[in-house]
């Protein structure tokens, strides 16, 4: 097998150059990656408070769902057209 039959060209036209990269869709992933730190975060401190390492505070839950909701329906709005 030759080298050339390996190394493809890229094929296709990249998002930015189809002018889908926009800074609305930037404002959605960087409120996406916020969202989803959010929800790992007090997903530990959720974790933490049900297995007994520490009491449960009542914003653990709240802020972990918060966080999901937001995160999930932020990727939905990077990826709609």
């Amino acid at each position: 097998m030759a080298l050339d039959d390996i190394q493809k060209p890229n094929i296709g036209t990249p998002e930015f150059a189809r002018g889908r990269t926009t800074s609305e869709r930037k404002m959605w992933a960087i409120v996406t990656t916020i969202a989803f730190a959010v929800f790992w975060f007090a997903g530990l401190f959720l974790a933490a408070g049900l297995y007994g390492q520490q009491d449960m505070h009542w914003s653990a839950p709240v802020l972990s769902v918060l966080g999901l909701a937001v995160g999930l329906f932020a990727r939905r709005r990077v990826d709609a057209d």
